[in-house]
């Protein structure tokens, strides 16, 4: 094995079980202790690393175990939306360092890239330029990361975006890909998806789409359009969707669809306690709402439920996936919706049903994802930049 993807090995290994000790590191790996020891010492040395006590209550000296570190290098993710921006400084170990975010009312790519440099800078104005790995980009829409080009949004009614003439200036390697699988990347690496090989992350929020991880990497498809759960057809002549077809997912489960059915019903003089007082927070309105038992908003997150969890069955029933992570706006909702969901599964789903929970990172997912996407492409190559081998 050549000796920088014994390096990349063993960072790997420390990423997905740390805190872990040098010997159950060479029990994974099938390297020799001393190729451990020779190769941490060196990651701790060049700050990718750290030694922690072991928290466990044997007798005796208890081992030593390592962690990424996030004391030295630093990546910047964004996120862009149609109505804020924003971003995250990370460690390796994914703690968060600096968060910023900044609301905007403009669709223009000029514009709103020209506020990411912004936020990037005041992301970064603190700290040491050596430090930083590079940005990480999620947006909402089909993404061709290799091309650094915005195929669609409707999101952001983008067609045809090539994004690097917009950050040349920046003079920093960029990563950019959809928000779900930005999302979905985040939740494997730091989130509720940590140690699982096999899993889907259901992004629920004005649209609806899955990020889909099999054996540890994310599937994107030839095309990048693998994961457009919201286009799954559940009614037959059903409800028109935005894509012009009728029936699909989405107009059933998006959080836009729970917004007109409570301002339809209070319209409509629905038995109800909840009246709206700030538009920008309706959502979280309707949620708080929710939580205090307003019956007519239970309802309707039962509804929605009751769809999502048929779909999420159908794609259980096909691809088996040892875990299911609900994340976005949707996932905000916490046990109002994860309830009726589960629900649904287990009438649909074959056994064994898997775990279902929502995301771990929240608001911060996409973000966190995005920058993630600049530590993963440090963790898949030859580390010579860094590493005197």
């Amino acid at each position: 094995m050549r000796r920088e993807s014994t390096i990349i090995l063993v960072l790997n290994t420390i990423r997905k079980y740390g805190p872990i000790n040098r010997y159950e590191i060479a029990k994974k790996t099938s390297l020799s202790p001393a190729t451990i020891t020779d190769v941490t010492d060196k990651l701790i040395k060049m700050g990718f690393i750290s030694e922690v006590p072991s928290s466990g209550k044997k007798r005796g000296r208890r081992p030593i175990n390592l962690s990424l570190s996030n004391s030295t290098h630093i990546a910047v993710g964004i996120e862009i939306d149609s109505r804020y921006i924003s971003g995250v400084a990370i460690g390796l170990g994914g703690d968060i360092l600096k968060r910023k975010k900044i609301d905007i009312e403009t669709s223009d790519p000029a514009s709103i890239f020209s506020e990411t440099v912004r936020l990037y800078r005041s992301l970064t104005e603190d700290l040491e330029k050596e430090r930083f790995l590079g940005l990480g980009l999620g947006i909402p829409g089909l993404i061709d990361p290799k091309n650094k080009r915005v195929i669609f949004s409707a999101v952001l009614g983008w067609k045809d975006v090539y994004v690097e003439e917009f950050l040349n200036g920046l003079g920093i390697p960029f990563f950019m890909e959809d928000n779900v699988r930005a999302i979905t990347l985040g939740e494997l690496w730091y989130g509720a998806g940590i140690g699982k090989d096999n899993l889907l992350c259901i992004g629920a929020g004005r649209g609806i789409s899955a990020g889909i991880v099999i054996n540890g990497s994310i599937y994107s498809g030839p095309n990048f359009r693998a994961g457009e759960f919201g286009h799954m057809v559940i009614e037959k002549d059903g409800r028109k969707c935005k894509c012009g077809n009728y029936g699909c997912l989405e107009p059933y489960v998006s959080t836009e669809t729970i917004i007109e059915k409570v301002l339809e019903g209070i319209e409509n003089n629905a038995y109800t306690r909840f009246s709206p007082i700030n538009e920008d927070r309706l959502f979280e309105e309707i949620i708080q709402a929710g939580k205090e038992g307003d019956k007519f908003i239970l309802n309707i997150f039962e509804e929605v439920g009751e769809y999502l969890g048929i779909g999420i069955a159908n794609i259980i029933n096909f691809f088996n996936p040892e875990l299911i992570i609900l994340a976005d706006e949707l996932a905000e909702a916490g046990e109002l919706i994860l309830e009726p969901v589960k629900r649904a599964i287990r009438l649909h789903a074959l056994p064994p049903i898997p775990e279902i929970t929502v995301s771990k990172l929240g608001s911060l997912s996409c973000p966190i994802g995005s920058a993630t996407l600049v530590i993963k492409e440090l963790f898949r190559k030859d580390l010579d930049r860094y590493i005197n081998l």
